[in-house]
Parts: structure tokens; sequence; C-alpha cells
């Protein structure tokens, strides 16, 4: 939600005031902070049209396609941090603007002049971790906080995090659990199970010094351990860079399957349907020509020519009616009932001795794809598919490269902990010694 403590929760992460913080809405864009990689350099502010236009941003070049309105509300922060502040380099930070309370149009654009709920997706699959934060003051969902929830943030739960902030605001403790119950309860109608899931309860006091103590009998401390928590999470981002990388690939590769697999079904079920069009429509004019031309070859009056004109005449009639069957037929081949059939028909063989609810997961995400393939191509029978020995590549680079990227990632990971560790020992024991660490490649966010 719009100000649930956003920007001070990154100001307290950072160790600097850099974002503007308030109880009206403050900020109306996308702000990406990352620290300094040079010490006693000076802030940097980039617009952005300014950071699509140079050359070492090509992974931000994909934003062009959300328009200028998005471009002027987009910006980049390269700040000068303190030595102690707890950001680690490598890692930036995406504050977003906050959820307002009207839904959006269905283009996704209704309020903000571009499509936030796909700007948002276009996000949510790029970073690490993700924080969703709301407001104990208005802890349900908003219609915008729905269309993100479900939509921008579909199949990445293992990414996001729930915090319900602020709740140093609150008085007592019934106002905390009703807070606490109806944000679960309103996240129950778009997180479909049956467990609410976990929720971070933090306060910004002692983040933010200008906070105001309240006198209440919450308590505090353990907000504020559940706050490290959240701030440990973030931190961990470089080391989650790789597994989130592997699990997206891992994704793409079985919806690739997924999507080649029904294709190619979808394709021979237009062909068998052209050759019974081209048949039928063959015994409906073919046959009762050929017996009105062998009935009337005898007579004389007539003419040769007129039979052989009115061949060229059926014969478009023909391709005519068979186009618009075939037309018709790739219409119903589109819609969600029809490629569910195809769905069970080709999947049954997996539902023998289970329910495959990650198959069926899946399916919910691909088909929307799907129908979009089918409705932009001009003829199924022509559609160019994927053959199936090229699928079984597919199923082997899934059982046998992702599995071992996964052990590099794991290996990765524990050389980044290891270094970490080795740092903190290192600060114990000499504190006035600051060794240079090694820096993972790979910006995480």
């Amino acid at each position: 939600n719009h100000s649930c403590g956003k920007s001070t929760f990154i100001n307290g992460l950072i160790g600097k005031a850099v974002q503007a913080t308030g109880v009206a809405p403050t900020d109306d864009g996308f702000t990406i902070l990352e620290r300094a990689r040079l010490p006693g350099s000076e802030d940097v502010v980039e617009d952005g049209p300014t950071i699509l236009g140079c050359p070492e941003n090509r992974p931000f070049r994909e934003l062009q396609r959300f328009g200028d309105a998005f471009l002027g509300h987009f910006r980049r922060k390269i700040i000068q941090l303190p030595h102690g502040s707890p950001m680690p380099q490598g890692i930036q930070i995406i504050d977003s603007p906050g959820m307002i309370d009207t839904p959006c149009h269905p283009n996704g654009s209704k309020g903000r002049g571009y499509n936030f709920v796909e700007v948002v997706r276009w996000w949510a699959k790029r970073a690490d971790v993700i924080l969703l934060m709301f407001d104990p003051d208005k802890p349900g969902t908003t219609g915008e906080s729905l269309d993100v929830l479900t939509k921008s943030l579909a199949d990445l739960e293992y990414k996001f995090r729930i915090v319900l902030n602020k709740v140093d605001q609150l008085d007592s403790t019934v106002d905390f659990a009703r807070a606490y119950g109806t944000l679960g309860w309103s996240l129950s109608k778009v997180v479909h199970r049956k467990d609410i899931p976990l929720i971070y309860t933090i306060c910004n006091e002692g983040f933010d010094d200008a906070a105001k103590v309240k006198t209440h009998n919450l308590p505090l401390d353990g907000f504020g351990a559940s706050r490290r928590e959240v701030v440990a999470e973030v931190c961990r981002a470089k080391e989650r860079r790789y597994d989130n990388a592997v699990t997206t690939l891992e994704r793409m590769l079985r919806e690739v399957e997924m999507i080649a697999a029904i294709l190619r079904v979808v394709r021979w079920k237009a062909i068998r349907r052209l050759v019974w069009a081209v048949t039928a429509a063959i015994a409906l004019l073919g046959a009762p020509v050929s017996v009105v031309a062998w009935l009337l070859h005898d007579i004389s009056m007539v003419p040769t020519g007129v039979l052989l004109a009115i061949a060229p005449f059926l014969l478009a009639c023909a391709v005519l009616i068979i186009r618009a069957y075939m037309r018709q037929f790739q219409r119903f081949q589109a819609t969600a009932e029809s490629l569910d059939d195809v769905f069970n028909k080709d999947y049954a063989n997996f539902f023998i001795h289970d329910e495959g609810e990650d198959l069926r997961t899946r399916w919910v995400q691909v088909r929307p794809k799907i129908m979009t393939m089918l409705r932009a191509t001009r003829s199924l029978s022509w559609m160019p598919v994927v053959e199936r020995w090229e699928t079984n590549r597919v199923k082997d680079c899934l059982k046998k490269d992702i599995w071992y990227l996964r052990q590099l990632a794991r290996a990765h990971r524990l050389s980044l902990q290891d270094i970490k560790l080795g740092g903190e020992s290192a600060n114990q024991a000499s504190p006035r010694q600051v060794g240079a660490s090694r820096e993972d490649p790979v910006p995480s966010s």
C-alpha cells in the first residue's frame, strides 16, 4: 500500500535518507537505488531516458516498450553510503510507487499512464527478493494489490515476503490482532492456500530516528527481531541470485516443453480437419457435377465450354467454403475450453496416479500464451511447431543440466557465505583493519 513505510525502511536499510517520507504518497515512480563503487564520489541521479541511453544499461532497454509515460516516472540513484551501511555492493533496491485503491483498467494503465501491472511483473521476474508491504491502517488489499498478487506475482511466491509494517503505531494488542487478521483474510482471497502465508510484523522505531514512540503494550523487541530477519533476507539476495536464475530457467524450459507439446497436437488436429473438409467438399460438390456432366455428355445442345467454365466457379466456391470453415475451426481452437480439452487428453497419462497439481498450475500460466499464439497465426495447418526430438532434448536438459546448474549455484552460495563469515571473523580480530571482499559481478535486486 502507499504510505506503508517503504521509504523509511529503505532509508534505514541503506543508512542514509535518500527517499522522501511522509503520510501522503511521496513517490510516484520506480527508483533504482544502488551503492556507489568508488569511495568519495558524489551522489548521481539519472532519469529514465538517460538510463536507457547508456550502453552499460542494456538490461533496462526492454522497459522502452512501456512508453514515455513510464520513462517519466523512472529514475536511478547511485549513492555514496557510509562505511557502516548494511547494504552491500552489487545489490540494487527498486522502490516502487504505492498501490492505490482504484482498480486497474483492463490494460492496467488507469490513473498511471502506463501498464503498472506489467511493469511490476517485469521487475518481479528479475528480482531476487520482493517485499510486499502493508500498512496496519489499510490492511485490506486494494484494487491494484489484487491485480499485482494475481497477475504480476503469479508463480513467484518463493520470492516475495509479506510485511506488515508500522505496527508500532497501533495502540493495543487488540488493534494488532484486528490488523493482522484483516490482512490474512484479505490475502486468503488471492493466495489460494489453506495455511496463512508468513507475515513479517515490523516497526520503524529504531530505524527512523524521527519515529514517534508511543506508549503501548506491544512487544517492540519481537518486532525488531522480525525486522532484522527482513533485512537479512534483503542482504541474502546476492547469495540467492544464481539459485533464482536456475529456477527461472527451469520454469521457462518446462513452459516451453508444454507449449511445444500442445501446439503440436493443435496443428495435427487442424491438418486432420483440413483433410476432412477437402474430402467433404469434393464429395458434396464434385460428385453432383460429375453426375450431371455424365448425363449431359451426349446432348449436343450443351456446349463443352459451358461445362468447363462452371468447373472453376465451383472450385472457387469450394475453396471459399473450406477457408471459412477452417477459420471458424481456428477461432474455436483458440478458446480456453478447447485448449483445456487438448491439455487433459495429451497429459492424461500423468493424471493416472496423482492429480498433477504442478502440471495444472503451469497450465494456468501457459494457456494465455498459447491462446495469443493461435490467434496470431494465419493458418494452424501450416503453423511451425517444435519437433518431438527437440522436445526430448529439453527434457534431457531438465533432468541433467538443471541438476548440474543447481550444484554450481549451491557451491557459489556457500563460497559467498564463507567469504562473509571470514570477513566478520577478521573484523572481530582486528577492528581497525578493513579488508576488501570479493564482489559478485552479477547485480542482485
